[in-house]
């Protein structure tokens, strides 16, 4: 019964129909109703979440054929899609699926000696080319400022989430910024005793060669590129040369305790 009622409405929402009064305009009125009903009938049938969607479909197209709402066409042609795929019209999404990537590298060094060095984000700048400089407001809270591919910089304020010392760093973007996206670093023994796994992850709002249309590297680049480097200053012995960082509250680096102190001071 359902499936023949369906069958009839398929085939008059099939055919234009023509907005205003006459023949033609109560087809349409009728054609939604009986559309209407037909997805009332199969949603009651399938139950569940997918069933109280189609019914609130059905209500709509009867509640427009039965008070001669205008534009009649539109939710037959949403509806009779929603029947093809089997469900109700799909929502669209606020925002597009953010973009995640990862880059993992093990370091021949203690979790504390790569958290100490990371921990201040003024340091960052020595990782990532693409960074002109970071400037670190307070305990929580830094301005980067990165070299724009077109000569204007790109800058965005980060918020420090979580502090897990030797463990975990994660940070998001606040306020207006032209590349809004969250990270995390993530430190854990690595197998075999041969140091500390660093593991990078990078979620930007938007796809990739919008990011790197901004920077000039897309954000998988930008991750393998910054622990690399991280590598090899560790492994090197390179941070014993670097630059001393601001005292303050926490050392303002985003560190605590001795992993506030410059980063290559031991």
């Amino acid at each position: 019964m359902a499936s023949n009622s369906l069958e009839a409405w398929s085939r008059s929402a099939s055919r234009p129909v023509s907005p205003g009064p006459g023949q033609a305009g109560m087809a349409g009125r009728w054609a939604a109703m009986m559309g209407g009903t037909a997805l009332g009938l199969l949603g009651v049938r399938r139950g569940g979440w997918g069933g109280v969607a189609l019914g609130a479909v059905g209500a709509g197209l009867f509640l427009a054929g039965a008070v001669g709402a205008g534009a009649v066409g539109r939710p037959l042609e949403a509806g009779l899609a929603a029947v093809r795929r089997g469900g109700a019209p799909a929502r669209r999404r606020p925002h597009r699926t953010p973009e995640r990537t990862q880059a993992v590298v093990t370091i021949a060094a203690p979790a504390e000696t790569v958290y100490r060095f990371w921990r201040n984000f003024a340091n960052l700048p020595k990782l990532m080319p693409w960074l002109d400089r970071v400037e670190v407001l307070s305990a929580t809270e830094s301005h980067w400022i990165a070299k724009g591919v077109d000569g204007e910089p790109v800058r965005w304020r980060a918020v420090l989430d979580r502090d897990d010392e030797n463990a975990l760093l994660t940070w998001h973007t606040a306020g207006e910024t032209p590349l809004p996206h969250r990270a995390s670093l993530m430190l854990k023994p690595a197998p075999g005793g041969r140091g500390t796994e660093v593991r990078l992850t990078l979620v930007h709002r938007h796809p990739p060669s919008d990011v790197a249309q901004l920077l000039g590297l897309a954000p998988d680049r930008q991750g393998e590129e910054a622990l690399r480097r991280l590598k090899q200053r560790i492994e090197t012995g390179e941070l014993s040369t670097l630059e001393r960082q601001p005292h303050g509250e926490r050392g303002l680096g985003f560190g605590s305790g001795s992993a506030g102190r410059e980063e290559g001071t031991r």
